[in-house]
């Protein structure tokens, strides 16, 4: 029986090993072939410029390394004809590539969604993780710094962050993950075109060195002592620049905050009483709201300089706003300081000039009585609970109806008399811009007190027109009183007592509530022993 049988016979392509890049792979004879003269067009290509040609096919290589071992899920797997024809589409012809300088255009080459992330060791101030972040998210190295500054200062957790982040991601070391990292395809050109630039800035280092002098030993060794000294300058610097940038930028937000928040209180009609800008803002001849924006840019324009400093300084890419702005930021400042001077000069001249007139009243009592002195607030007419001595300035309305001005800026003082009478002396004081306007001024202060047997009821606040709120008014009351005369200063005179001269040098608010006689060398006590008040000897 004749049996006819059909034998199928496959060529099988001689399997290759090669080293491509630090890693083995197994490749057929077709692939392999391909492959060389793949890489061969590529060295051919750069024939013309051979400035960092080796470092070109070296990392041409390792990207074509990488890429083989994506698509190889075996290693006993070969290599093939089809993924060679893979990576050269990837990875681009040389002659669709040639590299042109002038030509070159950038925004062609960029490709985010290949994008990794890494540390980028050539732009670091400590682990390279700021620039790394910078390059993925496609943002300035400076802001994300300061984003670091932010999260560390408020909330503690950024150092934390930043050292898990320096663990984790890797540096880029070769060019093709530099690529990666700044979201540029890993193709011939891109390498190509990342390595002469590398060099570029290499020669133009080398170019720019001196090498006229022969280096000695003590030469190295000073200049390597200058650069350690220089690498701590440097931190210091970074430090520095830190610390301007928070304090430059916490400034200019309270300042754009309390800008707006002031402009609500003043539609509110509260500015005056949340708000006490300098007197001389609101007594000018210039517009209130003139020097209030005059002020504002006084203190603003500083602190943005302050800002761009601190951003130069953690920042290699040197940052300006410009010389037209700068100069315009300049010549404003100067305006504002200029208006405010002025301003300034002008209040200064209103009320330059300072005078008193007074009143006397005798007052007569027993010298076998003690002279019993207190003071008394008014809460009908004030929201101060408490009885205080204090030159701020409320307005009010009293008895009558009428808008005054309340201060308890009142002194009291107790004096040896010349006679035997007991004498109240009540200075008024206020500013203006000669004696005869500042008398008229002071004449308008309402001040009162009332006796009562052996007692003085003193006021412990005056009254004063509205028109003298930037004449700094105030009172002076002086008790005269005749040797030997027993005197009681309550304990609602403690804010009030002003330079009582005593014969023991007790501290004024200690005077209070106790019992004291008139002696040729002023007021002595009396009871202050049994009070167990410690005196000065």
């Amino acid at each position: 029986k004749k049996i006819n049988q059909t034998y199928n016979f496959k060529i099988m392509n001689k399997t290759i090993n090669i080293n491509l890049g630090g890693l083995f792979f197994h490749i057929d004879e077709k692939a392999f072939i391909k492959l060389k003269h793949y890489l061969d067009a590529v060295s051919n290509s750069l024939n013309d410029d051979p400035q960092g040609k080796e470092e070109i096919i070296n990392d041409i290589e390792q990207r074509i390394s990488e890429l083989l071992s994506e698509k190889i899920k075996d290693e006993r797997e070969v290599i093939n004809l089809a993924h060679i024809d893979e990576i050269i589409t990837i990875m681009g012809q040389p002659e669709d590539y040639a590299y042109d300088g002038e030509l070159y255009d950038e925004t062609t080459q960029k490709s985010t969604q290949n994008k990794k992330m890494y540390r980028d060791g050539k732009d670091k101030l400590l682990g390279g993780v700021s620039s790394g972040l910078g390059h993925y998210f496609g943002i300035d190295t400076a802001w994300v710094r300061i984003f670091w500054i932010v999260i560390t200062l408020f909330y503690g957790t950024g150092l934390l962050v930043y050292l898990v982040l320096w663990i984790i991601l890797p540096e880029a070391n070769t060019t093709a993950e530099e690529l990666e990292m700044k979201g540029e395809s890993v193709t011939i050109n891109n390498i190509e075109k990342s390595i002469k630039e590398e060099y570029s800035k290499i020669e133009e280092r080398v170019r720019n060195a001196d090498y006229s002098k022969v280096k000695s030993g003590l030469q190295d060794f000073l200049e390597t002592l200058g650069r350690i000294i220089i690498g701590f300058f440097k931190v210091i610097g970074m430090f520095v620049g830190i610390l301007l940038l928070f304090i430059a930028a916490t400034t200019l937000i309270a300042l754009i905050i309390g800008l707006f928040s002031w402009g609500s209180i003043e539609l509110l009609g509260l500015g005056s009483e949340l708000v006490h800008l300098p007197s001389f803002v609101e007594s000018s001849l210039i517009p209130y709201w003139i020097l209030t924006i005059m002020l504002f840019l006084l203190v603003t324009i500083p602190f943005i300089f302050l800002f761009m400093i601190g951003l130069n300084i953690l920042s290699k890419d040197k940052k300006s706003l410009g010389l037209t702005a700068n100069l315009s930021l300049l010549g404003i400042w100067l305006i504002a300081l200029i208006g405010l001077g002025f301003a300034g000069i002008e209040h200064s001249t209103q009320f330059a000039t300072k005078t008193s007139i007074s009143d006397i009243n005798e007052y007569n009592i027993s010298q076998r009585d003690t002279l019993r002195i207190f003071m008394h607030g008014n809460d009908k007419i004030t929201n101060r609970k408490s009885l205080y001595r204090s030159s701020n300035l409320e307005k009010v309305i009293d008895n009558l109806g009428e808008d005054k001005l309340f201060s308890s800026y009142v002194h009291l003082d107790v004096r040896k008399s010349n006679t035997d009478q007991i004498m109240v002396k009540v200075l008024k004081t206020a500013r203006a811009f000669n004696h005869k306007k500042a008398k008229e001024k002071a004449r308008t202060i309402t001040y009162n007190y009332l006796t009562d047997g052996n007692t003085l009821n003193l006021d412990a606040y005056f009254l004063a027109p509205t028109d003298l709120e930037h004449s700094r008014p105030e009172i002076d009351v002086i008790v005269y009183v005749p040797e030997n005369q027993q005197v009681f200063l309550d304990y609602t005179t403690k804010s009030f007592i002003h330079d009582i001269k005593n014969t023991k040098n007790i501290y004024d608010p200690r005077m209070a509530n106790h019992h004291f006689i008139m002696t040729a060398a002023g007021l002595e006590c009396t009871d202050c022993k049994a009070k167990g008040l410690k005196v000065e000897s």
